[in-house]
């Protein structure tokens, strides 16, 4: 219920946030964007292919109604940020005045908003602004000229902006809560795709840090054309910390050989043409962005494998699986059609990655759940069954006490004062003879109730074997259980078919520091036992002299 309270309230803040987006689109301009190179006559582009020109100098002209500004609300112009050396805007009003504003790659800082988008401000004019020109410098054109170019009221661009804040500060928050947690069962349950989850969600978000332009409000000298090429390598990185959290969540048979080795392939591909791509950006670019692109749908396509054999496993995690990734994957999919060409640049299908992986990670979190319970449940029965099996081992088969040779190593390296009672059944020979030997092992089974009724709790009861039987007591408890009381325990507990039954105690008081320690403190009990038995029996008796004995 907690999980699904979680789920409810993030899509009402992302069916929020995209009103307010939403909003902020409806206050802007009708804009058309079009785009002729600088370094000769050509003829200008209005469609919505700029790529198809190729990387180079460009001219972008937006060509929109006149808009008349207010003062108390003054325009700005927001356009996402592209890869380019550098930028002149030039607003031209309906009174032939006109303003400039300059960047580059090193000072876009300064215009660039959360979103990664730059926010350019229109300066106030009485008159209405009538065109907007754009001189872009080295332009790599992968991705277009000018991208997602809006004028609108400042107010709305500030509305955007804290919804947008909203939703990253939310996506960090949850995340931080995913990797502290799944830390923290890390160290009590130590299961490998844990880390590799928490090393997932690290990954997407240093990879969400650079996408969203956060990091240059951070560390506002570095360059805009750096960040974006650490865009590509983050998001590799992402790439194959998810695949290797897949293959470690789904159980081992899974994965086969030859999905294994499919698996390494797509991960050194992805994680060496994002590397490649983030240190060679210049060259040759377009040949990198479609390696990029093929890479991507390579991870993307190893999905269908993933699924279809654990389906064939009867994986019990598969279709939560598929819940929990099938938005960020579809976002994904209309991202490579848009590295592709084959969809048109959105500012939504650009930050939607943001959106899917929190729902992912959410839904994750109850796979994650199923999983660990899975897990535990196995541990618990492995645990249980161990534990019978060591009980059988270390357990005398009739009487239910201990065995000798269990007996013997819980006892030995007990370096405080101890009391060793040997107890023997008297004339137990007389008791088989006379009522078989099956009222023989009753007899026994009998003995070995009342001595565990009367034992105190911290002592070991044993079957030395026949019909002798032993207490060791710690000597806290001396007074807890004399041997009188052990001797009127056996006397008033009932036996089969009538029997009296009574029994004879040798006890001696020593340390079992070491096996010789045992071997002594025993010989000395014994004797005690004898000397019982030599007395007339159903009595105890206490060595004396220990030193004699030994």
């Amino acid at each position: 219920m907690e999980t699904r309270g979680s789920l409810a309230r993030l899509i009402a803040v992302v069916v929020l946030a995209l009103l307010a987006v939403g909003a902020g689109g409806a206050l802007a301009a009708p804009i058309r964007t079009c785009v002729t190179p600088l370094a000769g006559p050509a003829e200008i582009d209005c469609g919505e292919h700029q790529t198809r020109q190729g990387e180079g100098s460009y001219l972008a002209e937006l060509r929109f109604a006149p808009i008349q500004p207010k003062a108390d609300d003054p325009l700005v112009l927001r356009m996402s940020a592209l890869w380019q050396r550098d930028t002149r805007v030039r607003f031209r009003f309906a009174d032939g005045t006109e303003s400039v504003a300059t960047f580059d790659s090193q000072t876009a800082t300064r215009f660039l908003t959360i979103g990664s988008i730059w926010e350019v401000p229109v300066p106030w004019r009485a008159a209405p602004l009538q065109s907007v020109q754009i001189e872009v410098q080295d332009s790599d054109n992968v991705r277009g000229v000018v991208n997602g170019a809006e004028i609108v009221p400042r107010s709305a661009a500030e509305r955007t902006k804290h919804w947008l804040v909203a939703l990253y500060a939310g996506f960090a928050g949850l995340a931080l809560a995913l990797v502290v947690y799944n830390l923290s069962l890390w160290t009590a349950m130590r299961h490998r795709f844990q880390l590799d989850y928490c090393r997932m969600v690290v990954a997407l978000c240093a990879y969400t840090f650079t996408a969203s332009g956060l990091v240059e409000m951070a560390f506002p000298a570095l360059d805009n054309n750096l960040r974006l090429r650490l865009n590509y390598l983050l998001l590799a990185i992402f790439c194959v910390s998810a695949l290797s959290f897949v293959r470690h969540f789904f159980e081992p048979q899974v994965f086969g050989p030859k999905l294994a080795r499919a698996l390494d392939v797509v991960c050194v591909a992805c994680l060496g043409v994002g590397v490649v791509y983030a240190w060679a950006w210049r060259w040759p670019v377009w040949q990198l962005d479609l390696a990029y692109s093929c890479t991507m749908l390579a991870v993307l396509s190893m999905i269908v494998p993933i699924v279809v054999s654990a389906r064939r496993n009867r994986s019990r995690y598969v279709w939560l699986f598929v819940m929990a990734w099938s938005p960020p994957v579809a976002v994904s999919l209309l991202r490579i059609a848009h590295g592709f060409h084959f969809v048109g640049y959105s500012f939504m299908l650009d930050n939607g990655n943001l959106v899917a992986m929190a729902v992912e990670a959410l839904l994750s979190s109850l796979m994650m759940t199923a999983r660990l319970r899975e897990l535990s449940l196995e541990r618990d029965h492995a645990i249980a069954g161990e534990q019978v099996a060591r009980r059988l081992a270390n357990t005398d088969p009739l009487t239910g006490l201990l065995n000798r040779r269990a007996f013997i190593e819980l006892a030995i390296g007990r370096r405080s004062r101890h009391r060793l009672m040997l107890i023997d059944i008297d004339h137990f020979k007389a008791v088989n003879d006379r009522f078989g030997h099956d009222a023989g092992d009753d007899v026994l089974r009998a003995v070995a109730d009342a001595i565990q009724r009367c034992r105190p709790a911290r002592s070991l009861a044993v079957r030395l074997g026949g019909e002798e039987f032993a207490l060791l007591i710690p000597r806290s408890a001396f007074s807890e259980c004399p041997a009188d009381k052990v001797l009127e325990a056996v006397r008033g507990h009932a036996m089969p078919q009538g029997a009296r039954v009574t029994v004879s105690i040798g006890y001696a008081d020593g340390t079992i520091a070491s096996e010789d320690d045992w071997k002594r403190l025993y010989r000395v009990a014994d004797a005690a036992l004898y000397r019982a038995k030599s007395d007339g029996r159903d009595r105890a008796c206490r060595a004396t002299d220990f030193s004699a004995a030994a």
